[in-house]
């Protein structure tokens, strides 16, 4: 049962992702159909694709995170000997969880700092509200690592063994 609810919110994570891909794309189309037909643009389409593009590097990192292809390194598991991987693992996944989990608390910091004095983002949204990205993003990846930690590392082939 949890399997199913595990696949379930990763199927939710990258309908997300596609989503907003497309919203961003959709969005950029439109801004520069405006600007060249009518020589004009919507006011609110910069920042909120900044905006995007923020959130949608998270949750591509995020599920990076969620398969294992985010940026690692992985030379010092391929010249030990098997017996050594998995508390190896064990520690990389902590310590990337450590560094993930601190910058959410950052994240946390800029939005409280945003929040004393928000200026208007778009629409009445206030600026804080698209900052929301780093806390959420970076603590689910940290969240995600320390998972990761509990679960038996993947293989790994040694130097000198496989394909060149």
């Amino acid at each position: 049962m949890p399997q199913r609810w595990l696949d379930r919110l990763h199927r939710v994570e990258d309908a997300l992702l596609a989503i907003l891909l497309g919203a961003l794309l959709l969005l950029s189309v439109a801004q520069i159909g405006l600007r060249l037909v009518f020589d004009s643009g919507l006011d609110w389409a910069e920042p909120v694709s900044r905006a995007g593009v923020l959130w949608l590097a998270l949750l591509g990192a995020l599920g990076a995170t969620r398969t294992g292809k985010h940026i690692a390194i992985d030379a010092l598991p391929r010249a030990l000997p098997a017996g050594a991987h998995r508390p190896l693992w064990a520690i990389a996944q902590v310590a990337a969880a450590i560094v993930a989990l601190w910058l959410a608390w950052l994240g946390v910091g800029l939005v409280a700092l945003e929040r004393e004095a928000p200026v208007p983002f778009v629409a009445g949204i206030p600026s804080w509200v698209p900052m929301l990205a780093l806390p959420v993003g970076f603590g689910l990846m940290g969240l995600r690592f320390l998972v990761a930690a509990c679960l038996p590392p993947p293989v790994v082939v040694a130097m000198g063994e496989g394909t060149p």
